[in-house]
């Protein structure tokens, strides 16, 4: 597997649902962090950076829903948490076009996932375990890159992207209804 050479990954766990296979979720998370960086523009954009940290938090539905309500005033838990630690002007200078990046060290930004939403969702949609939890790292890393799904538009050129990498790993499409 080939990562951006600057790039820093660290992965945490925050609630102990996660922890009998923590070897096997970074592997997978390293492997997303990879696939992005070898068919996506701005994981390639990387590699221009001599630093820059990827943080993953392995969390359960409490800190999720904690964190949702503070920084997105939505009282509930959710699958996937993304905080971008470069500003748009960032991805768009840096990312997307050809800024020359500055030598210090960078945070691309904090993906929290949860445990129990993400397992309920898994089991609802009869997807395999560490199938939905590739989709929702790959997904995470897309949003700290720049991608949304607010708009239509936007909505469709990230579920693309996100089907594509997905279908590298051997796993279905999750939009096909």
């Amino acid at each position: 597997m080939k990562l951006p050479k600057g790039l820093n990954l660290e992965v945490s766990i925050d609630c102990d649902l996660w922890q009998p296979d923590f070897e096997e979720y970074k592997a997978i998370i390293t492997s997303c962090c990879s696939l992005i960086y070898q068919n996506v523009a701005e994981g390639k954009a990387l590699e221009k950076f001599s630093h820059i940290e990827l943080s993953v938090v392995l969390c359960d539905d409490e800190l999720i829903h904690k964190l949702n309500n503070d920084y997105r005033n939505k009282d509930k838990a959710t699958n996937v948490l993304s905080f971008c630690g470069l500003d748009e002007d960032e991805i768009d200078s840096y990312l997307r076009r050809d800024g020359a990046v500055p030598d210090r060290p960078f945070s691309l930004g904090e993906n929290y996932i949860s445990f129990e939403f993400m397992n309920k969702e898994a089991d609802a949609a009869g997807i395999a375990f560490n199938a939905h939890f590739s989709h929702l790292v790959l997904h995470g890393i897309l949003h700290l890159l720049g991608y949304d799904h607010i708009q239509d538009d936007d909505a469709e050129i990230m579920e693309a992207l996100e089907t594509k990498l997905l279908a590298i790993l051997g796993i279905d499409d999750p939009y096909a209804a």
